[in-house]
């Protein structure tokens, strides 16, 4: 008998939401799941918005999660109805971090961030542009915004090893930073 979630799980993971919603339905019809609806609805919005899809997908399978009283079924809502909107970004006074990434390759991103920090939001839209952009704000002294950032990745994405090497790296420049003022 083939394992229809099993099947789904591989096929999201790979970006084949479509086919990952089919085995999904096939499984929920073979056991009516909370779960598998759940993970339905996920590869309707992974379809739209895959990197948000993706994300939730990623923080709805770690395994700690059921310890934890979070409820995904609005998180979902929520993405959806954001992906259902058009984008305002000129309104919101934000930038992609793409965007954001070609400004500091011209002007530095110490200078970048320095500018826009208090005026605009960065749109990051996926896990290693997040960590990526911890581990710049770490590089260009940012110690204490790079500390807030920490916290809450280490709450979405658990166990990471590039976590533990950027709180590593932190703590070497804040103690460096405290051998310098004394």
């Amino acid at each position: 008998m083939i394992n229809y979630k099993k099947s789904g799980l591989r096929c999201f993971k790979q970006g084949r939401f479509s086919e990952a919603m089919n085995f999904f339905s096939m499984a929920y019809e073979q056991n009516k799941d909370e779960d598998l609806l759940f993970l339905i609805m996920l590869c309707s919005l992974a379809k739209k918005a895959p990197d948000e899809g993706r994300m939730l997908f990623e923080y709805s399978t770690r395994k700690n999660l059921q310890r934890e009283n979070v409820n995904l079924d609005e998180i979902l809502e929520v993405l959806e109805s954001k992906s259902d909107e058009p984008s305002e970004l000129d309104e919101q006074d934000a930038i992609t971090y793409e965007d954001f990434k070609t400004l500091s390759k011209k002007s530095g991103f110490k200078n970048v961030f320095e500018n826009i920090m208090f005026s605009t939001r960065v749109l990051i839209s996926n896990k290693n542009d997040f960590l990526e952009f911890i581990g710049d704000l770490i590089k260009n002294d940012f110690l204490d915004m790079s500390t807030s950032y920490l916290e809450s990745a280490a709450n979405m994405f658990g166990d990471d090893e590039r976590l533990r090497g950027l709180f590593e790296e932190l703590e070497k420049r804040k103690n460096d930073e405290n051998l310098h003022k004394r």
